[in-house]
């Protein structure tokens, strides 16, 4: 027989300070319930535990404080993000058959320690789980403890415990009532240490003995003297320290079967903290109807082969899943009224996707649109897009799949006539989840955000996806071989200013030639050794060749592995690249891209920038390229209403020139340019919440002087400083904050008791207003153009988004009017109270196209 038996309260607060802050999207804190429910999970998968008990403390004092009233006294309350989590997850740990326990009186320790004793008399192997190594006490060769941290754990023996403290488990006892514990306000003998301790008990391994012989024994007189004037100290911590075993627990194994009680209660509790992976983990993705579903539920559903369209088509609406392999679609699923169609017929999947006259609920448009693009025919009357709604909603969720919005939404999935057909019980479901998706849009106003933007820019993304951009593939791997020959030249410098050969790439070695062998000062160092990374060695870049050279090494190569090698795997058979770009990735709303991430080209380096040549246009076309001027600044004006701001953009003037002369007190045709550079960093540094510790670092200056600026600029631009405080007053009574359009962030971080994480929602909450709704804008461009080139008849055709910077191939007759057309939309895209400003080039590829 296995037992493990946890402790709760210290394996929750490992969970709970290991894993990053975890919220729903109404705010409810659950990092610690994953952590701790991924913890257990990871234990018993290590153990394979016949049967398991989980040990909790009680609030009531217990007879450790009742003998000594300093215990834990100067013990911090739980965090308030901590106590509101755990009475769900002992509610979930009971739905999901794990019995715990607690007894007034004792600890959590208390309880191991009696499953521990009690499985030695039954001759039963003990596993105890715990961040808390005043439990290795209770080690044996019937007993041992996982003693688990927040990344990995470690399996305690006695010989582990031997090899480790010099001494037996229950000496371990004896070296705490020497030493103390100041976590627990346990005193020891004052002025002697864990070595010293250690020392005392591994020679004559009790404290009882050391005070019977304390006169005859070899103990230095101080240490002797020490020990005489704690001896009561000493012998109460003893009593303090050691772990009972004797707790009035239920012993009997059988009390502690894991048995899920309510599996559909658990499942519909994980789905309500959004905690979608442990569903599966814990096995209860894919329950039989007869485990899930209670008789009560009568909904039913059969499966049928459409075979034509007005077999699907009763009602005038229908709700899509379909299957999309290779760019095509290969199977269409169908719901109308209890029944899911399904299809293979490609003339019935055209017929069905074009009708204009048919209501379409779908899982995902962009593939949609992307498969009516290729095989030439327009996808019609999308009525809603799932996954595009589900995002707008919850926009921080890590996957938006029909069973995980099923869950979500509470939508329960019905019970298909033949239990073979029971796997598209979820698809029989998108009705009733399409009608609560839509509800939630409705209510959070958020209806012209869905139809006029996301689902318009899925089928403008699906077409640039299609598309692709043509790529040099022999510019591309003539620079790769360039890049080649300077990385080797560096490394053998290198290896000359060092004095000898090392792995460049491998921190360790680095930091040994550099720290070690050239006697550089050590900024920084980690359990693995000293610390190499970009920031420690440009503090080091003057202090010795090698550091500038090492920088170079690196830069070549990222060039050459991520950007050369890399683009050469993605470059289709048609030349082109076709990246993929993700429409439900960021909180703030902006695309983003994969497969190559585009966004993510290096600009900002002349030989960076020479990665742009290697995208160019098709024979007898160009480019045509157009960015928005300072769009985030922009919306900060009008945002904010600072009239000083919404001037000077008004009137043309170069904001960061009098950003500089408002901040350095200095006359605008004496702005010099590294001021104006300073001041640029701030106006940007403003828009991301920076605050003066890292604008100093930015720009190179002192915190006092960083600080300086900021106060400065908030006192010239007054309305940017009102707003910064109002929209995060707003955003804590709200929970979220919002974009000109009504794209919501919800910020649960506002309210947490850590200091670290409230600053961190207070600069979301200034931030993401203004990137999101430049977010915002750059999509609403990007439709306009879109249909202005299909209403003009134009082949030319939108082909890539960079940030706020759209891209257009065109043929060389229409790159003029193209020009013209971009920079006219995306200026027109909205109405502020300061004017957008695109600027329109062309070239042959994209490094002559921008200028």
């Amino acid at each position: 027989m296995r037992v493990l038996v946890v402790d709760g309260n210290s394996i929750i607060n490992r969970a709970f300070y290991g894993v990053r802050p975890l919220t729903t999207k109404d705010g409810q804190f659950t990092n610690a319930i994953y952590g701790f429910l991924t913890m257990l999970e990871k234990i018993k998968n290590e153990t394979q535990p016949d049967r398991v008990a989980i040990a909790f403390d009680l609030k009531a004092p217990t007879f450790r404080h009742k003998a000594y009233a300093g215990y834990k006294a100067q013990r911090k309350g739980m965090p308030d993000e901590l106590a509101q989590q755990m009475a769900p997850l002992k509610e979930l740990l009971s739905l999901l058959g794990y019995t715990q326990v607690t007894c007034e009186g004792y600890e959590a320790d208390d309880i191991l320690g009696t499953f521990s004793k009690v499985c030695a008399a039954k001759g039963a192997h003990c596993f105890l789980a715990t961040g808390d190594r005043d439990s290795l006490q209770l080690v044996s060769e019937t007993t041992t403890v996982d003693l688990a941290s927040n990344k990995s754990s470690v399996l305690y023996t006695p010989e582990k415990i031997m090899e480790e403290y010099g001494v037996t488990p229950k000496e371990l006892v004896e070296v705490k009532a020497i030493q103390g514990d100041s976590s627990d306000n346990i005193p020891g003998v004052a002025g002697i240490g864990p070595k010293g301790a250690l020392d005392l008990v591994s020679r004559f391994h009790t404290v009882s003995n050391i005070y019977e012989n304390i006169d005859t024994l070899d103990i230095k007189d101080g240490v002797r003297k020490k020990l005489l004037d704690s001896k009561d100290n000493a012998l109460m911590s003893r009593m303090l320290g050691e772990i009972c075993c004797d707790v009035p627990v239920e012993t009997d194994f059988d009390a502690y079967k894991v048995e899920v009680k309510d599996p559909e209660a658990a499942v519909r509790m994980m789905a309500k903290l959004e905690l979608f992976s442990l569903i599966e983990k814990f096995g209860l993705r894919n329950l039989t109807p007869s485990e899930s579903i209670p008789e009560k539920k009568s909904e039913t559903f059969s499966v049928r082969t459409a075979n034509s369209i007005e077999d699907i088509a009763a009602d005038g609406k229908v709700f899509l899943d379909f299957k999309y392999e290779n760019q095509q679609i290969t199977q269409l699923f169908c719901v109308s009224g209890r029944i899911v169609y399904k299809t293979e017929a490609p003339e019935l999947i055209h017929g069905l996707l074009q009708n204009a006259n048919l209501e379409k609920y779908v899982t995902d448009s962009k593939k949609l649109f992307a498969y009516a693009d290729l095989q030439a025919f327009e996808l019609q009357n999308i009525k809603l897009d799932t996954m595009l709604a589900a995002y707008l909603l919850n926009p921080s969720a890590s996957s938006y799949d029909l069973q995980r919005l099923c869950s979500e939404y509470e939508v329960q999935e019905p019970v298909a006539e033949q239990e073979e057909m029971q796997a598209y019980a979820t698809i029989a479901a998108l009705p009733v989840l399409c009608e609560k998706l839509l509800g939630q849009i409705h209510a959070n106003q958020q209806e012209s955000l869905l139809y006029e933007v996301e689902i318009p820019l899925a089928s403008v993304l699906a077409q640039m996806e299609n598309a692709g951009v043509k790529a040099d593939a022999e510019g591309i791997e003539s620079f790769g071989t360039m890049l080649g020959i300077q990385i080797d030249t560096l490394q053998k410098d290198i290896y000359a200013s060092v004095g000898y050969e090392f792995n460049i790439n491998s921190p360790k070695q680095l930091g040994e030639a550099l720290f070690e062998k050239l006697g550089l000062p050590c900024k920084k160092k980690t359990k693995s050794g000293y610390s190499t990374n970009a920031e420690v060695l440009e503090k080091l870049r003057d202090a010795h060749p090698a550091v500038s050279m090492v920088l170079q090494y690196r830069t070549l190569a990222k060039l050459k592995s991520t950007y050369c090698d890399g683009l050469l795997k993605v470059i289709d058979a048609d030349g082109r690249i076709h990246s993929n770009f993700n429409q439900t990735e960021t909180r703030t709303g902006r695309i983003s891209s994969t497969e190559p991430n585009l966004q993510n080209i290096p600009v900002r380096t002349e030989l960076g920038r020479e990665m742009r040549k290697f995208f160019c246009a098709q024979k007898d076309w160009l480019l045509v390229d157009a960015d928005y001027s300072q769009i985030e600044l922009r919306v900060l004006a009008h945002i904010s209403g600072d009239q000083n701001m919404i001037d000077a953009f008004k009137n043309n003037k170069d904001i960061h020139a009098i950003t500089a002369s408002q901040v350095f007190n200095m006359p605008l045709d004496m702005v010099t340019p590294l001021m104006r550079s300073r001041a640029k960093a701030v106006n940007f540094g403003i828009v991301y919440g920076i605050g003066a510790y890292s604008l100093a670092k930015d720009i190179g200056v002192t915190n006092k002087e960083a600080s300086n600026y900021i106060k400065a600029y908030l006192a010239h631009y007054s309305g940017v400083d009102r707003y910064m405080r109002d929209v995060v007053e707003k955003a804590k009574k709200d929970g979220y904050v919002e974009t000109m359009y009504g794209r919501r962030r919800y910020l649960p971080e506002l309210s947490a008791g850590n200091h670290m994480t409230r600053a961190f929602g207070e600069r979301v909450a200034r931030n993401m207003p203004i990137q999101g709704t430049a977010a915002d804008i750059i999509k609403i461009a990007m439709v306009k153009v879109s249909e202005r080139l299909k209403a003009e008849g134009l082949r030319s055709r939108l082909i890539l988004q960079v940030h706020d910077e759209l891209i257009v191939e065109s043929p060389r007759d229409e790159a003029m009017r193209v020009a013209m057309l971009l920079q006219e939309e995306m200026e027109k895209a909205v109405i502020l109270q300061v004017p957008l400003v695109a600027d329109a080039s062309m070239g042959k590829n994209w490094y002559d196209a921008k200028g």
